[in-house]
């Protein structure tokens, strides 16, 4: 069981939340993984639109009984069990991946929500095979770094420009949260023809590990309109000439090295 945190703080789009919930689904599906996805952000869809049609006249509620708001309530009730998780989450397939979040919330019930993150972690990562969580920020947050403490595994996302990838480098030497070996960097919107790609910043950056997930109008779309479970279902199987064929060999190759990656940590401990 393990925590994986998607963490980005480029003020570029990096569609770091499509590409962690493409790469859970993936693994839910292709690996029968049990895994729970954690909303970090503040009032934030766009993990939920992967995988559900939103509300359009949601209104900022302060009485939370469903969701993060809903758990945290039963947190500080002492009414906390593993597998209690479950009556917040919506599924997504049973038995194999659930999304826990919450939005149009008031910004104070957000800052309360930071206060009991390490906590519904914890606990999470009592039931689940994977817990993969989304969060960006600075580095500098307490926030942002006692949950990359808490994570075995950091999914560092940016974009391709060289201005953001150099800033990420320099923080990460400074981070102790995050200067380890437990980093992967991941390429939102990736293009491989760049001088910028990823072999390219391995060697010059001195990066040790780096992956690309392109960019896919098919795939965007479906994020966007609570589709991606059905998009993976339909194209994982995909043949190598399909315009498709790019982002879910990507998905695939991302998804592999995590659990790899994963398992050679825990032979470290």
């Amino acid at each position: 069981m393990s925590v994986v945190t998607f963490y980005g703080n480029d003020k570029v789009e990096t569609a770091q939340t499509t590409s962690m919930a493409g790469i859970a689904t993936y693994l839910s599906i292709e690996q029968n993984y049990k895994i729970l996805l954690i909303n970090g952000k503040y009032n934030d869809t766009s993990l939920q639109e992967c995988f559900w049609e939103q509300s359009k006249n949601a209104r900022p509620r302060s009485d939370l009984e469903t969701g993060i708001g809903g758990l945290i309530k039963a947190i500080s009730s002492n009414k906390t069990s593993p597998e209690i998780i479950t009556n917040y989450t919506r599924t997504i397939f049973k038995e194999r991946l659930e999304v826990l979040t919450d939005n149009n919330m008031p910004k104070e019930d957000y800052e309360k929500q930071k206060g009991y993150m390490k906590s519904i972690i914890r606990l999470a990562n009592k039931y689940y095979d994977l817990v993969f969580v989304d969060i960006e920020g600075s580095l500098e947050d307490p926030y942002i770094q006692e949950i990359l403490k808490e994570s075995n595994l950091i999914i560092a996302n940016t974009s391709q420009r060289i201005k953001a990838i150099k800033e990420f480098i320099l923080y990460r030497k400074n981070c102790e949260a995050i200067n380890k070996d437990n980093v992967i960097v991941l390429l939102g919107k990736y293009d491989k023809y760049s001088k910028y790609n990823a072999k390219n910043l391995q060697r010059a950056e001195r990066i040790q590990e780096i992956y690309g997930i392109p960019y896919n109008t098919l795939f965007f779309e479906a994020c966007n309109e609570g589709n991606l479970a059905d998009f993976v279902i339909n194209y994982r199987k995909v043949k190598q000439n399909s315009i498709q064929a790019p982002i879910i060999e990507s998905i695939a190759e991302i998804a592999q090295r995590i659990v790899d990656k994963l398992k050679e940590l825990q032979m470290q401990v």
